[in-house]
């Protein structure tokens, strides 16, 4: 039975995952996004261009936290897909004994 769930769990921890990780860009981008501004405002090109340089970035990881989070959710799904088939393999072996025995 838990291997049936093994898949639906890493999807749920690859949710959170991302949501974790989401929250965490969103709050540096609004930290980068004021700096930056304020940065521009006293004519500081080039620390404001850093922390534009940040924010993207941040929209890089943010990217990156999804494609990892998707591609936990498909390897474990195909995993648990294996694991069950070797389950029914086992089970079919060992009728197949029980088989020959009763007979």
């Amino acid at each position: 039975m838990m291997i049936t769930q093994a898949s639906g769990l890493v999807a749920q921890a690859g949710a959170n995952y991302f949501d974790g990780a989401s929250k965490l860009a969103l709050a540096s981008k609004s930290v980068l996004l004021k700096n930056m501004t304020e940065k521009f405002a006293a004519e500081d090109i080039k620390g404001g261009v850093e922390d534009a340089l940040g924010i993207l970035i941040t929209d890089l990881l943010v990217g990156t936290a999804a494609a990892v989070a998707a591609a936990a959710g498909a390897m474990e799904g195909e995993a648990a897909h294996i694991a069950l088939d070797k389950i029914d393999q086992s089970l079919n072996k060992y009728q197949a004994i029980l088989g020959k025995k009763v007979n």
